[in-house]
């Protein structure tokens, strides 16, 4: 898990299960992996000053040998004025030996001191990349624990997923669906507005629709909130009916949408919080859903799908 981002559930569910492992290891991997930046960075740095040495060489003796013509030409037996021009080329090239030589090699300087620096850093901050790794480990896992209820219903919103995913082709699963409405909504029987709606799952099949709500509580805690998570039900279910109606005729024609609360924890057998609402446990999910006599058809089906899935 160290050295990079934890990208699915199962990542964040093995980080948070394993946290004191993690920890105990991390030393010696992070260790082991600057020792090898520091390696990779100590042959490069190798390598370029060869190839920086080997470019000085080549340009000092092209540059020595230009001195050494224009020298010879400064002595020949031809005319003084010409003599005295060679004579002055010869003293600029000598005081720009050192420039002429290693300006080629600007380049390759700046790179080799570039891999030099890195290496340096990589050497000096070595300790204090362990600690820093350690505890960025430490607060990923403080983070988790202050949020362990939304890691608990993310685990059961995935359980769901997966229960959902083996329900024939036939049955469109939408998860995770936002609904967003322009003008918000009135609620009159709750005098609420509602401008903004999250529904975890929404199934559409031959046998209807399904609204889904997953909750990891307790038996007690369904028992004792049953208001809080009615009025979300009821909620869902009336920006739903907001959102699709639009699309259909009248009444008869709008697909009835049954409310459904997935219970992780604390479901008994399939149990009623009132007369439209029912509680039912993961594994009673695919026989709720198609043991009911098939009323839509594929049009209706896709029609459904299509309104939900608008941008």
């Amino acid at each position: 898990m160290r050295g990079k981002k934890l990208a699915t559930l199962e990542e964040i569910q093995y980080f948070y299960v394993h946290h004191d492992e993690i920890l105990k290891e991390t030393p010696a991997i992070v260790a082991r992996e600057q020792e090898e930046i520091i390696f990779n960075l100590t042959n490069d740095e190798s390598r370029l000053t060869f190839h920086l040495q080997e470019v000085i060489i080549q340009k000092t003796a092209e540059v020595d040998t230009g001195i050494r013509e224009l020298n010879q030409k400064s002595s020949s037996e031809m005319g003084f004025i010409t003599r005295v021009s060679f004579r002055l080329r010869y003293w600029i090239a000598v005081a720009l030996r050192d420039h002429h030589i290693h300006s080629p090699c600007s380049g390759l300087s700046r790179e080799l001191s570039a891999v030099s620096n890195r290496k340096n850093h990589h050497i000096n901050n070595k300790q204090s990349l362990i600690c820093q790794e350690c505890l960025n480990i430490t607060r990923s896992y403080e983070f988790l624990k202050a949020n362990e209820s939304f890691l608990i219903g993310a685990e059961a919103e995935e359980e769901v997923i997966r229960v959902l995913s083996h329900l024939p082709d036939d049955f469109h699963v939408l998860n995770d669906v936002n609904l967003r409405f322009h003008r918000a909504i009135y609620w009159r029987k709750k005098n609420e507005y509602i401008r903004t709606c999250q529904i975890d799952h929404i199934v559409a099949g031959p046998t209807g629709i399904f609204l889904l709500e997953t909750k990891n509580w307790k038996t007690s805690d369904l028992e004792q909130k049953s208001g809080k998570i009615l009025h979300q039900v009821k909620r869902a279910n009336l920006a739903l009916w907001y959102y699709t109606k639009d699309y259909y005729f009248g009444k008869s024609d709008r697909p009835k949408i049954h409310g459904v609360v997935v219970s992780m924890r604390g479901s008994k057998r399939c149990r009623n919080l009132d007369q439209y609402t029912d509680v039912i446990s993961p594994n009673e999910i695919s026989n709720y859903v198609l043991n009911r006599p098939e009323i839509l058809s594929e049009e209706s089906i896709n029609k459904f799908v299509k309104i939900i899935s608008r941008d």
